[in-house]
C-alpha cells in the first residue's frame, strides 16, 4: 500500500510540476550539468558521470543519471554534450542537449563565461508498468504516452583562482502532457544559484560550496557542502540539505585523469524511515586534468601558449617593447 500511495503522490506532483529539474549534492564537480556556461574549466577534454538513487528500498523512488561531456576550443570557447535520465515512479524523462560557453577574460587569472544550450526532453509515461493493489485498475489501463519537446538552457559563471559563482536557468521552456502552461514562461523558471571558495594550499585545503535552487512557486532548496581535502588526494564531506537532510561523502584523485566520489543524504524528518538514504556516486575523466582541484600551484585557469590572448605572452611583449624604446634590457 504504501508503494501505490508513494507512486500515486510523485504522478499527481508530476502533473502539477511544470518542468523536471534535477538535483546532486556533488555538483561542484559537474556544475556543467546544471549550467552550461561552467564547462571545460577544469580539463581541455572532460566527462563528469553523476547517478543518484533516492529513498533506498522504496518502489517507485526517483532515479536520476546525468553526464556531461566537455571540449575546450580554445581559451575563449567550449562545447558540450549534456544528457541525463530521470525516473519517478512510471514517469521517465530523456533529455539531450549541445552546449557552448564563451569566456570574457577579466585578467589571467580571472573569467566571466557565458553559456547557451539546447535540446530535446523526451517524456514517457508508462502506465502499464504501475503495480497497484487492484488487479486489472481501470485508471492504469491507458498504455501511456511518450512525447519530444524542444528545450534550452542559459548560464553565467565566474571562475577566479579561489572563488567560483555561477547562476544558470536550465529549463527556458515548459513541456505539460495536458498542454497547458507550455511554452516560453518566465514565471515558472527554476533558477540555480552555486558559489564557493577554497582556503588553504598544500596538504589541508576547505572548500565550502552553496547551491541553491529557486522558483516562483515553491520553496527555496539550498544544499551547504562542507568539502576538506587532505594531501591534495582525497577529501571528507559533509553537509545539509534543506529538506532536512545530512550530507556526507567522500572523493578521491585516483589518477591526473581520473577521480571518484561517493556521498549520501539520511532523511532527519517524519518519515525518514520511509524514505531511507539516497545514494550518489560520481566518476570524472580529463585528459588532461588543467585544475585537479587539490593541488593549487598546479592550477591554470587560462591556458598558455594556445591563443592570441595569452596574457603572460602579451605582457612580455610589451616589457621588451618598453626596454628597447628605453634603452633597458629584460630577460
Amino acid at each position: 500500500m504504501k508503494n501505490l500511495i508513494l507512486l500515486l503522490v510523485v504522478f499527481v506532483s508530476a502533473n502539477v510540476s511544470s518542468q523536471n529539474t534535477i538535483r546532486f549534492s556533488q555538483l561542484n564537480f559537474a556544475q556543467g550539468v546544471n549550467n552550461p556556461a561552467a564547462i571545460a574549466f577544469d580539463g581541455a577534454i572532460m566527462g563528469d558521470l553523476i547517478a543518484r538513487n533516492q529513498w533506498l528500498g522504496v518502489e517507485g523512488a526517483p532515479t536520476t543519471i546525468a553526464f556531461n561531456g566537455q571540449y575546450e576550443i580554445n581559451e575563449d570557447m567550449a562545447v558540450g554534450l549534456n544528457m541525463f535520465h530521470d525516473r519517478i515512479g512510471a514517469e521517465m524523462t530523456n533529455s539531450f542537449a549541445a552546449q557552448f560557453a564563451y569566456r570574457a577574460k577579466i585578467d589571467y587569472e580571472r573569467l566571466f563565461s557565458f553559456g547557451i544550450s539546447a535540446g530535446l526532453d523526451n517524456s514517457v509515461l508508462n502506465f502499464s508498468g504501475a503495480q497497484t493493489t487492484d488487479f486489472q485498475d481501470p485508471t492504469f489501463a491507458r498504455s501511456g504516452y511518450s512525447r519530444v519537446f524542444f528545450n534550452a538552457s542559459i548560464g553565467i559563471f565566474y571562475n577566479a583562482p579561489k572563488f567560483y559563482a555561477g547562476l544558470s536557468v536550465p529549463k527556458l521552456f515548459q513541456n505539460t502532457r495536458d498542454g497547458a502552461e507550455k511554452g516560453f514562461r518566465v514565471d515558472r523558471w527554476h533558477y540555480y544559484v552555486s558559489t564557493g571558495f577554497y582556503l588553504g594550499e598544500g596538504k589541508y585545503v576547505f572548500n565550502p560550496h552553496i547551491q541553491v535552487k529557486l522558483t516562483q512557486y515553491a520553496p527555496v532548496a539550498a544544499d551547504l557542502i562542507l568539502r576538506n581535502t587532505f594531501m591534495n588526494r582525497f577529501s571528507i564531506v559533509v553537509g545539509y540539505r534543506t529538506e532536512n537532510s545530512l550530507i556526507a561523502g567522500v572523493d578521491f584523485l585516483v589518477s591526473e585523469n581520473l577521480r571518484i566520489g561517493y556521498s549520501f543524504n539520511y532523511d532527519l524528518g517524519p518519515l525518514s524511515r520511509v524514505k531511507g538514504a539516497s545514494n550518489e556516486l560520481y566518476i570524472g575523466v580529463a585528459f588532461p586534468y588543467n585544475s585537479d582541484r587539490y593541488n593549487f600551484s598546479k592550477r591554470r585557469y587560462v591556458n598558455k601558449g594556445r591563443s592570441k590572448t595569452d596574457y603572460s605572452k602579451n605582457s612580455r611583449r610589451k616589457q621588451r617593447k618598453s626596454g628597447r624604446k628605453y634603452g633597458r634590457k629584460w630577460s
